[in-house]
């Protein structure tokens, strides 16, 4: 009786064994977002929204096109100067840059003026964060910045 009832369980396991094999061989892709759930468009979307941290919305806006994030005041060899934070508009931004700029830890050295105080301070203090998404997460978020109405 017993080796009966070893050799029926042997059966279904490499029964399921073989099942499991073609069931895999057969998955979609699950990075291919367009075979997905959800559109290109609404993946886009859900990252702009929330990208594993702030939103891109919260600086540049629900629409991309840029706002200004806060006013400021900085006192620099004895003068004030009156800086504005003004988060770009990324809805006609070219992909390569887009791409550079989502992933970066810093901004490359630039040369200022030295009447630059607030351009040279806001630029150096690198606010944009990092999010180290791959790839296929920028090109959706891009998908979406360049299709929204």
């Amino acid at each position: 009786m017993k080796l009966i009832f070893t050799i029926f369980f042997l059966l279904n396991i490499f029964s399921y064994a073989q099942e499991t094999t073609t069931a895999t061989a057969n998955l979609i892709d699950p990075l291919d977002i367009n075979n997905s759930f959800i559109t290109k468009f609404e993946y886009g979307k859900m990252l702009f929204n929330n990208p594993r941290g702030i939103g891109c919305n919260s600086c540049h806006g629900d629409n991309a096109k840029g706002q200004k994030i806060m006013d400021f005041k900085q006192e620099h060899d004895k003068k004030i100067y009156n800086c504005s934070l003004v988060a770009p508009n990324i809805k006609d931004i070219e992909y390569e840059t887009f791409s550079t700029k989502v992933n970066s830890k810093k901004n490359p050295n630039l040369k200022f003026e030295k009447e630059q105080v607030c351009d040279k301070l806001i630029y150096y203090a690198n606010v944009m964060p990092t999010y180290f998404l791959v790839e296929e997460e920028i090109e959706a978020i891009f998908y979406y910045i360049k299709n929204l109405k």
